[in-house]
């Protein structure tokens, strides 16, 4: 939790669509985890998570 929470944290701030799109991949790991709280939580901030838009 405290590594996923790091990287959310440097998502946000450094607006990598790079960590973003790993982190969501890492959602789709959670299985059975994604019923704890803490876990649920970080799952909803993850996907709040914008993408950022590049320039062609």
């Amino acid at each position: 939790m405290a590594y996923a929470r790091e990287a959310l944290e440097l998502a946000r701030s450094s607006r990598s669509g790079y960590v973003a799109r790993r982190l969501r991949a890492l959602c789709d790991e959670f299985g059975p985890l994604s019923r704890d709280i803490r876990v649920a939580e970080l799952g909803a901030e993850i996907a709040m998570l914008g993408t950022p838009w590049r320039e062609g």
